[in-house]
């Protein structure tokens, strides 16, 4: 009974709800993903994975089953075992850690507050306390829509080798001036009312002569995209 019992804890991942707080007593809020088998031994890649803005640190696990869909891939040996941050990407009002607003008021704040990059101000404390508390190292950031400007933002340190743009709603000012060491992986769908706004990065990234990989896809602006577009880039990014 005991070994059925440590096999079924060994062939799933588990998920850490996480709060710490920054330097200013802002509270910061994450869910951490960590593979099937993992100990305090285990070095591992972590993806850093932004919701959008209507959203929150769960978002992710409860619209696109995060940790179901890393398993699988980790355990079929598509993948390599990684870490999955999920941080909540709203510091100005900490209720969005357990209740995410009506669309309305999340535009609302995105457009006084997250849209100023108060988010990516406390970033680095959200990577300081990974990298102090999970045995890894860092290789890839992903975020969708409005997560996908702050992704591009926050990758422009050069820290990431991999950054995955769902959907993004980005500007080229929020994207490098030139290659540094970053590969950006860009997807937006045709019935997408910012599919536009991808097309318009890749032609800048093209003209940069930045590395990136950018394609069309069916589909619009929502979960379903949003989930095969994560299989498709943790395949990309983290294939063995």
């Amino acid at each position: 009974m005991l070994s059925l019992i440590l096999s079924i804890l060994f062939s799933i991942g588990h998920l850490d709800t996480i709060r710490i707080e920054a330097h200013d007593s802002t509270p910061l809020y994450m869910t951490v993903y960590t593979p099937p088998g993992y100990t305090q031994d285990t070095v591992c890649p972590v993806l850093y994975l932004l919701h959008g803005i209507h959203g929150n640190q769960y978002s992710w696990e409860q619209k696109a089953q995060v940790c179901e869909l890393a398993d699988s891939l980790i355990l079929s040996h598509q993948i390599r075992p990684l870490v999955i941050v999920m941080p909540l990407c709203v510091v100005h009002d900490s209720t969005y850690a357990t209740h995410i607003p009506s669309y309305g008021r999340c535009m609302g704040d995105y457009l006084r507050h997250t849209k100023k990059g108060e988010f990516e101000a406390y970033f680095p404390e959200i990577e300081e306390y990974v990298e102090q508390n999970y045995c890894v190292y860092p290789y890839a950031i992903a975020g969708l829509s409005a997560g996908g400007r702050q992704a591009a933002m926050i990758s422009k340190n050069g820290r990431y080798a991999m950054v995955g743009l769902f959907s993004p709603v980005l500007t080229n000012d929020q994207l490098p001036e030139d290659s540094i060491g970053c590969y950006y992986w860009i997807r937006g769908g045709g019935g997408d009312i910012f599919f536009p706004r991808a097309r318009k990065a890749n032609r800048y990234l093209n003209r940069e002569q930045i590395p990136h990989n950018f394609r069309r896809t069916k589909g619009g602006h929502n979960w379903n995209v949003w989930r095969r577009y994560l299989e498709d880039f943790l395949l990309f990014a983290f294939r063995i």
